[in-house]
């Protein structure tokens, strides 16, 4: 037997029993061998394939190209696609079409041009690519588009018409995921989206970007009233709670809204300016929705420039506190003063607290500022005590990140201890809108330091919407007549009936009654006839450094007999 008989049987042999199907074919495109493989692959046996057309693995709106390729091939002796190994589709017996890996190879026999294929499954290998790409464009926890589908939805959308944008944030989520975990977190998440994707039916995309934040893609929409009651549906239907390893959890939305191509002709501009309505939305304390509108590029760029500006303030101890008297109208006696904030500005000199407080309460920052306050406030009540003034007590003003934090009892108890002070010497003040945001577990902890013996006050009390259930469940000990209804008191009836109405309240819940804003006597001698017992205002002393204040109240100052309104 000739060497070259040897190598084709042996060559044969191998396609014979190879796993990978192969095909040989002639000039006149009749098949010529048909290995195991390719009966298993293209669900011919060898005996029905050989004879037969190539083409029968061709489908049928791609035989006509075959054929001319092949044709063209035969004739210049060289195929194009020789060599090289190409993704195409193949036609099994039954019909179907199916992904194939093929390696299309030629030569001569007795003068005659010979094909051969090799051709691999790979269906799997599809699937896979398909599972990345759908990974590449999906949201693993909510099943939602990802960022990444959003940015292509949205440039699609943008070449087509106008659009528009809501861009979400769950107010309050971090402290939820931080305080009960990660997996209530989660679940929390996947529920969120449930209810978005129910609320905006078939109207637009519902996707989630990352973290807590959602986005809405809206197409074919130039109305911002459609807009507006997508976005009060989906406040709806989240106010409801949401039961998750047997508890209910509360979460709300702030949502910013952008239209394209008013708000830009870019996905960039596009979701730049949903964002900056968003923020303007979180900076009205959340809950809300607002349109994009031009003013808020300078809004966002000084709030920027001047939380830059905090930070640094910060790391430089440019932070200051002043303190105001709190007095009974008995006695003039001192029952506390109120620790107030400054910044001592290297440029400007000395700020209040209305120039930066919106944005340090919302920066980074302000939760480590705040335990800062409470640690010097402490520190400057007990330093009064030690020089012999009488001062019952130290309010201090809380950021809502903190009663969110998990670490506001510990830094209480600490500075307690730190400065000899007992738990009633303390007292913790929060404003309306911020306890009406507070979750069960802010509740919990705030209950738990009134536990301890720390006082807790309600600030501002009547510029918002708490109701007697809130006055119910909430740990308190004293309200605060906020300072706007106190200016009009003596000159307003109206107001007289709302300071009068607040203090039978307080009566009836067993909570004492400070009045803020006092200027004048006859503001005073009103709120005496009315029933409340102590205020603070300028009648009393401004706000002040300790050392002023300490060396003001050792001995008390005669009263005034009138004062001008600031």
């Amino acid at each position: 037997m000739s060497g070259s008989k040897v190598f084709e049987d042996r060559y044969e042999q191998m396609l014979a029993n190879s796993a990978t199907a192969a095909i040989c074919a002639g000039p006149d495109n009749r098949i010529v061998s048909w290995n195991a493989a390719a009966e298993a692959l293209l669900g011919y046996s060898a005996a029905e394939a050989i004879g037969q057309p190539l083409s029968i693995i061709i489908p049928p709106h791609l035989r006509e190209a075959h054929a001319a390729g092949l044709a063209r091939a035969a004739k210049s002796g060289r195929a194009r696609l020789a060599g090289q190994a190409v993704e195409v589709l193949a036609c099994h017996a039954d019909g179907r079409e199916l992904p194939v890996d093929l390696s299309l190879s030629m030569w001569t026999e007795n003068g005659q041009p010979m094909f051969g294929a090799l051709l691999r499954d790979i269906a799997d290998r599809q699937a896979a690519r398909r599972r990345l790409e759908h990974l590449a464009h999906c949201d693993l926890l909510t099943a939602l588009p990802n960022r990444h589908a959003l940015h292509a939805r949205l440039a699609e959308q943008l070449s087509i018409g106008p659009c528009g944008l809501l861009a979400l944030d769950l107010d309050g989520f971090k402290d939820i995921n931080d305080t009960l975990g990660p997996g209530r977190g989660d679940a929390l998440l996947a529920g969120v989206a449930q209810r978005l994707v129910k609320a905006t039916e078939d109207l637009g995309l519902v996707t989630r970007p990352g973290g807590d934040e959602f986005a809405i893609l809206v197409p074919d929409c130039a109305d911002p009233l459609r807009l507006d009651v997508l976005a009060q549906r989906i406040f709806s239907m989240l106010r409801l709670p949401f039961e998750i390893g047997g508890e209910s959890l509360f979460v709300d939305t702030s949502i910013g809204i952008a239209l394209a191509p008013e708000a830009g002709g870019t996905v960039e501009q596009l979701l730049s300016q949903a964002d900056l309505a968003l923020y303007s939305a979180k900076a009205e304390g959340g809950g809300v929705r607002r349109f994009f509108a031009p003013a808020m590029h300078n809004r966002s760029e000084q709030r920027h420039r001047l939380g830059i500006e905090l930070r640094r303030a910060s790391s430089r101890h440019e932070f200051e506190l002043w303190f105001q008297p709190q007095v009974a109208f008995e006695g003039r006696r001192l029952e506390g003063a109120e620790a107030l904030l400054r910044w001592h500005h290297p440029q400007h000199g000395l700020l209040s607290p209305g120039v930066f407080i919106e944005v340090l309460g919302q920066s980074s920052i302000a939760e480590d500022v705040g335990d800062w306050i409470i640690d010097q406030a402490c520190g400057a009540l007990a330093g009064w005590r030690a020089q012999g003034l009488d001062c019952p007590r130290i309010a201090v003003n809380l950021f809502p990140t903190q009663l969110r934090s998990g670490r506001l009892f510990g830094v209480v108890t600490a500075a307690l201890a730190r400065h000899g002070l007992a738990p009633d010497q303390l007292e913790l003040e929060l404003t309306e809108n911020t306890v009406l945001r507070q979750s069960d577990h802010s509740t919990d902890l705030l209950a738990a330091l009134r536990k301890l013996g720390v006082r807790i006050a309600l600030d501002d009390f009547g510029t918002g919407y708490a109701s007697l259930s809130l006055l119910q469940r909430f740990p308190l000990d004293r309200l605060k007549i906020d300072k706007g209804f106190v200016a009009r008191i003596d000159e307003d009836a109206g107001a007289a009936e709302i300071v009068q109405a607040v203090i039978g309240i307080a009566r009836t819940y067993g909570l004492g009654v400070i009045a803020e804003g006092v200027e004048t006597r006859a503001q005073e001698l009103t709120l005496r006839a009315l029933g409340c017992a102590e205020a603070q205002g300028f009648r009393y002393g401004r706000p002040m450094p300790a050392a002023e204040l300490l060396d003001a109240w050792r001995n008390p100052p005669a009263p005034r007999k009138t004062a001008a309104r600031a």
